[in-house]
């Protein structure tokens, strides 16, 4: 899967349908996995921050207000407002920058074992807690570094939140590695592939929404009849367990992705780059293409002489498998001379 090098930066040229094939790839038959993790994920942040809500929780309307003075809106267009935004509560935040980092780890521990053929459980998610710390502290300084970029503008927020984004995949691939370190090397391996990565995350719109449809109307359908707020929290978490097949989806096909940038997934068939000694300093455009004909020759040549050892190993296979299928033949007994044979 490696098209291009810039330097010691992999560049990906492949289609996002490629990268997602990747990712449906390590899937199959493991989607109850992959499901399963992120259902967990989910849990774990939904359930705790929607009981915080409805029981600490204040009208974000509430900000607008001082002692019932709102502000010269009128009373009509206020409680529209009020209406229309949820409860928040500190707590509620407070559990989501706790847990985040470590299940975040969880999950790209989870995928990146899952996309290497190992063999995964739905509660590896919880590895993530292991190094509570360090996740952590990825997850605070990560934020910092994209809510500053956020201060320009929303685009420079957005490029710097895909900058950023490979620093899980990173730590969970080698936790020795120090959280400036993960944010280092997350910013050199994005280096050329900040927009293919993010044609990449946009490419799964269509099936958010579509997954998200269903959870929408239900949400819609409770809020309009069901006065009872438990009830209407309780149905907002089980509508967002809609788009988890989705995430699973996503997740899987960002491990491919880190893969690819890390140098685990290279095209076997995709010759290998030129080195510097081989092309002379201002060489002539005729000596450089020679060169490169020889190069392309010369991986041409190993691919005929593996393509000839392989028949050679199946033809030597496939003598033995037909020696091994002829039955042993009966010894018969000596035709008697004729003389031998008059003599009796």
């Amino acid at each position: 899967m490696q098209d291009n090098m810039m330097g010691q930066n992999i560049i990906i040229t492949e289609q996002c349908a490629s990268l997602r094939q990747l990712g449906r790839n390590a899937l199959r038959g493991k989607w109850k996995t992959g499901i399963m993790a992120m259902i967990i994920y989910y849990l774990c942040l939904l359930v705790p921050t929607t009981i915080f809500d409805a029981l600490f929780g204040v009208n974000v309307a509430n900000i607008v207000t001082d002692d019932g003075f709102t502000y010269s809106m009128d009373a009509e267009f206020y409680q529209q407002l009020y209406n229309s935004l949820p409860q928040m509560s500190i707590l509620s935040q407070i559990w989501i920058v706790l847990i985040s980092g470590a299940l975040e780890l969880g999950a790209a521990l989870c995928f990146l074992a899952l996309f290497r053929g190992h063999n995964v459980r739905a509660n590896d998610i919880f590895l993530g807690f292991e190094r509570f710390g360090k996740a952590l502290g990825l997850l605070v300084v990560q934020g910092i570094f994209i809510f500053l970029w956020s201060l320009l503008f929303i685009i420079p927020g957005i490029i710097a939140a895909i900058r950023y984004s490979q620093a899980f995949f990173i730590l969970a691939d080698d936790p020795s590695k120090g959280v400036m370190q993960c944010i280092s090397e997350s910013k050199s391996m994005m280096r050329g592939n900040k927009m293919k990565y993010f044609l990449l995350q946009l490419s799964f719109i269509g099936w958010m929404i579509l997954a998200g449809l269903p959870g929408g109307i239900l949400n819609g359908i409770v809020d309009t009849f069901a006065g009872n707020d438990i009830a209407i929290a309780i149905v907002s978490v089980i509508t967002s367990l809609f788009v988890v097949p989705v995430t699973a989806y996503m997740y899987s096909t960002n491990a491919g992705f880190y893969e690819i940038l890390a140098g685990h997934l290279i095209k076997e068939t995709e010759p290998a780059p030129l080195s510097a000694d081989q092309i002379e300093a201002n060489a002539p455009i005729e000596k450089i293409e020679e060169v490169i004909e020889e190069v392309e020759a010369t991986e041409e040549q190993k691919a005929l002489e593996e393509a000839a050892h392989e028949a050679e190993e199946a033809a030597v296979h496939d003598a033995a498998d037909a020696a091994e299928e002829i039955p042993d033949a009966e010894i018969l007994p000596e035709p008697l001379d004729e003389r031998d044979r008059y003599s009796e």
